[in-house]
């Protein structure tokens, strides 16, 4: 499964942001050797030997081979896999405009998509204030939605005024709140049926609900 950065929990790890690229340092062998990683798209290290200050670059050097530099491989291997495993995602969502829409929330409003159980293909939109959710992204097969076809789609439910959920609904790319109260939720197609700055409107009024209600 793809994995995708979470920038929060890398800057939580402790890495610092450097002319838009993260950066963390820890030593590796006490005395010996500082491990410099960066991301920037991908993850790159350095190992420096803090003896001559310079980076030992033996453990990049496929053909070279020994115990000592196995274990320093070892080391830096435990390090990398340790930052993935605990600042990356599973990239769960695979629809264009799913990741748009994902990518909006987390510069905007620094909000992720919250999986309450795992291995799950649901994911919850908090507000940080009120905690309220705003929205909700789901994988669902489009039966569910009255089609006849039974294809997984990805779909958001968002809050909005009961007024402007019966003017849009058309079974078609509005629906009425799948899974949630039919009044207060609409539910849409992430399929770009409808445009993402539609949506994005309605996802700004549906956070503003969350934090007033």
């Amino acid at each position: 499964m793809k994995k995708k950065v979470n920038i929060k929990k890398l800057l939580k790890y402790g890495f610092t942001k450097e002319n838009n690229i993260y950066k963390y340092e820890d030593i590796l062998i006490e005395d010996k050797f500082k491990i410099i990683i960066y991301y920037d798209n991908t993850l790159n290290y350095q190992l420096i030997d803090l003896v001559t200050n310079e980076e030992y670059v033996l453990v990049k050097v496929k053909d070279v081979m020994g115990e000592y530099v196995g274990y320093l491989r070892d080391l830096i291997n435990a390090k990398l896999n340790d930052i993935i495993n605990k600042c990356f995602d599973n990239e769960i969502f695979k629809c264009k405009q799913t990741k748009e829409i994902i990518n909006y929330l987390q510069n905007t409003y620094d909000v992720s998509p919250e999986f309450l159980w795992e291995d799950d293909k649901n994911a919850a939109l908090r507000h940080p204030d009120t905690l309220k959710w705003f929205g909700i992204i789901m994988t669902i097969t489009k039966d569910k939605l009255g089609f006849k076809e039974k294809d997984e789609i990805e779909i958001i439910d968002l809050k909005m005024a009961p007024d402007k959920i019966t003017n849009l609904v058309d079974n078609q790319k509005y629906f009425l709140g799948y899974h949630m109260n039919k009044k207060h939720w609409l539910t849409i197609i992430l399929n770009e049926s409808i445009s993402t700055q539609e949506i994005i409107n309605y996802l700004n009024d549906s956070y503003n609900i969350s934090n007033t209600h």
